[in-house]
């Protein structure tokens, strides 16, 4: 993978002098599997956006889950973009596991469950040839001990990668303070026991030693969070105060039963198989639909802009930034949407979180940028409302004036 590529978008300035430390450090990072699920609910994205059937949307790929998803809306392709070629290669197994497993049962055994020995029999079977080169190598390499990383199939995937790491080392350490993330999950909102595991949360979030943590960039690294993002998710508030508001909204915001991102953050895996509690391309009932659409969905290695800047002038009707935004500098910020506007209809949206509040079209340094793009707030507070994930500041839909 071109490290360059990745450090120019997560660094403060796109002057490389001004490049700190921490910002090369996330840049080599990120090179890794990060994120085993995407964190940004695609159900919120497709009642913000509103899609008529047979649009063409280009969204970041992360884990792929999403992408996936938006085949809901039944639309004329999906571009899966993203930098990091181990999330390329995420997808492409998930597209590959569409095409080769004609039996709900199989995917859910994979991509589900994600836990079971006989998996790496799948893999060698059944996905491996559909998979390219570079998909191929990638989930073939093997570590230090010889294990392959299709093996990660086989014992827990949802444990492995950068964030799923980071989130076994959390349970640790709560387990450690006295705390059962099961009883957070599954415990009714009275119940005593729940209440004194919430009360032991708020007392470790703002103990010394976490306000330390959370003070330390490195350290959250696991989570995903560059430098830049870490400082416009505290705004200047204080950073260990904010992750325990966030959490407390991912795990009460919405019914558990239902909000399979809970489910992720406190059991590190899915409740399925079936219909509830799911990522829509994990459920049941979208089974067939997922296999029909599979050949709409396209993976693409480049940066955003460089993906948007190569497409037809007025192609796309709908971009999903995700987070993204909350890692460029301004200069980079202004070209993505420079580009989102030629490759853009004129009915297009554009989409995407930010770990503050406050959108960055709304900065005094993009005041150009709404001369061409208003932010709908009504669409925006939809999204927002229904994002089970809970985790971000704000939600942003912005279409055309």
């Amino acid at each position: 993978m071109n490290s360059q590529l990745i450090a120019n978008v997560v660094r403060s300035s796109k002057d490389d002098e001004e490049a700190t430390v921490w910002d090369r450090l996330y840049a080599f990072w990120f090179r890794r599997l990060v994120y085993t699920q995407i964190w940004e609910d695609p159900v919120a994205d497709l009642a913000a956006l509103r899609l008529s059937v047979g649009s063409t949307i280009v969204t970041l790929s992360s884990g792929g889950c999403n992408a996936l998803s938006y085949l809901m809306a039944q639309p004329a392709q999906v571009y899966a973009v993203d930098l990091n070629e181990a999330h390329l290669a995420l997808i492409k197994l998930k597209l590959a596991g569409l095409r080769a497993f004609s039996d709900y049962s199989d995917f859910w055994q994979f991509f589900g469950a994600a836990d079971k020995p006989a998996n790496s029999d799948l893999y060698r079977a059944r996905l491996r040839p559909w998979l390219d080169a570079q998909a191929r190598a990638y989930w073939d390499k093997r570590n230090i001990i010889g294990r392959p990383r299709h093996a990660y199939f086989a014992d827990g995937f949802y444990r492995h990668g950068m964030l799923g790491r980071f989130i076994g080392l959390a349970h640790f350490a709560a387990k450690r303070c006295g705390i059962d993330p099961a009883i957070l999950l599954n415990g009714k909102p009275d119940a005593p026991a729940r209440i004194a595991a919430l009360n032991r949360l708020d007392r470790v979030f703002h103990s010394p030693l976490v306000r330390l943590i959370t003070a330390t960039p490195a350290l959250l690294f696991g989570l995903g969070i560059p430098p830049r993002q870490r400082a416009l998710l505290g705004g200047g508030a204080p950073l260990n105060d904010v992750l325990h508001k966030r959490l407390l909204r991912l795990i009460d915001g919405h019914p558990n039963d239902t909000n399979y991102f809970a489910w992720q953050a406190l059991h590190r895996g899915y409740a399925g198989p079936g219909d509830r509690c799911l990522p829509p391309y994990l459920q049941r009932r979208q089974y067939e639909r997922m296999r029909n659409g599979a050949g709409l969905i396209i993976p693409h290695h480049a940066s955003l802009r460089q993906f948007l800047e190569g497409l037809p002038a007025r192609e796309v009707d709908a971009v999903i930034l995700l987070d993204s935004q909350d890692w460029m500098a301004t200069d980079e910020i202004r070209a993505l949407w420079n580009a989102i506007d030629r490759a853009g209809s004129d009915n297009v949206h554009v989409i995407f979180r930010t770990a503050g509040e406050e959108s960055p079209i709304e900065s005094d340094e993009l005041a150009s940028l709404r001369r061409i793009w208003r932010r709908d707030d009504e669409r925006s507070a939809v999204g927002f409302e229904l994002d089970r994930s809970g985790i971000y500041g704000g939600f942003h839909c912005y279409g055309r004036r």
